[in-house]
């Protein structure tokens, strides 16, 4: 193992047992399980089918896993830069960017299992109980597949890590816990009803209808919606045309996660020379 991959994995390790030790994303588990549980029972899909299901989930999706998301990410870095813990590894040969590798992939496995773990439960639940309706999927044989809910689940764990990324930039940013929160409740806001907003705003400017799919791919929920309607729902029906550029969305998705680190390794690695420029320019000023 090379050196780079050395650091990385040595503070992956200790990230991860980090996670471990933390008893909250154990309940943040139970509470994402109980949430998608009831929200499917109160729906019905899961009674029919996988598609059924997933089109019952698919909304809440788009708020839950982003929350959960930042929840895991939000404070990631920042725990480390507040304790002196950070000073401390620079000390060591690890750079920054195998640090902020290492603390993301933890994080990234913790999001497995946080997030996936409850999803996967569900859909073992669907599968054990669900009784398909021969009146949906007469012409559509072996199409409610399990399958399709993987796709789904794959789906779900890229928006997440989109989310953990941008909540590790959004800690690494932040000057303490609370301006972490209230970042990390801004990234959220945004992603999750940001786009869509923008889309509806240019659509009443009078863009035009077709750059739906291109508009639709930029936002890391426009493209995973546009995944699952692509490769979930969508296989059930015989659209006219394809609902997202499935390459574009992936590289969405992709895109916000490098994204996320990037600016998270910015940050630690010159955030306190530009502390010391903006207060150099306050004293300058109060002079």
């Amino acid at each position: 193992m090379t050196g780079p991959l050395i650091g990385v994995a040595t503070v992956f390790r200790r990230e991860l047992a980090t996670v471990v030790r933390t008893p909250g994303y154990g309940v943040l588990a139970v509470g994402l399980l109980a949430a998608v549980g009831g929200l499917l029972a109160a729906g019905g899909g899961g009674a029919t089918g996988f598609v059924p299901a997933i089109v019952d989930l698919l909304l809440p999706t788009e708020a839950l896993v982003p929350l959960a998301a930042v929840v895991l990410g939000y404070r990631s870095l920042l725990a480390d830069g507040a304790s002196g813990e950070l000073a401390v590894i620079r000390t060591y040969p690890v750079r920054v960017g195998e640090y902020v590798a290492g603390v993301l992939l933890a994080r990234t496995v913790a999001l497995v299992g946080v997030v996936g773990a409850p999803y996967a439960a569900v859909g073992v639940g669907v599968w054990l109980t669900a009784a398909p309706d021969t009146g949906i999927f007469a012409t559509h044989t072996g199409i409610d597949s399990p399958l399709l809910y993987l796709r789904f689940l794959a789906f779900v764990l890229l928006l997440g890590a989109a989310y953990v990324s941008l909540a590790a930039a959004v800690s690494a940013l932040a000057a303490n816990r609370r301006s972490a929160i209230a970042l990390g409740v801004l990234a959220l806001v945004a992603g999750v009803l940001g786009g869509d907003l923008l889309l509806l705003r240019s659509l009443g400017a009078g863009a035009s209808p077709a750059t739906i799919p291109g508009s639709l791919a930029l936002t890391p929920n426009g493209a995973f919606r546009g995944l699952v309607f692509e490769h979930v729902i969508g296989v059930a029906f015989a659209p006219e045309g394809e609902f997202i550029a499935t390459g574009r969305a992936v590289g969405s998705l992709v895109g916000w996660t490098l994204l996320g680190a990037v600016v998270a390794g910015t940050a630690l690695a010159y955030g306190s020379q530009v502390d010391a420029a903006i207060e150099r320019v306050r004293s300058g000023i109060g002079d």
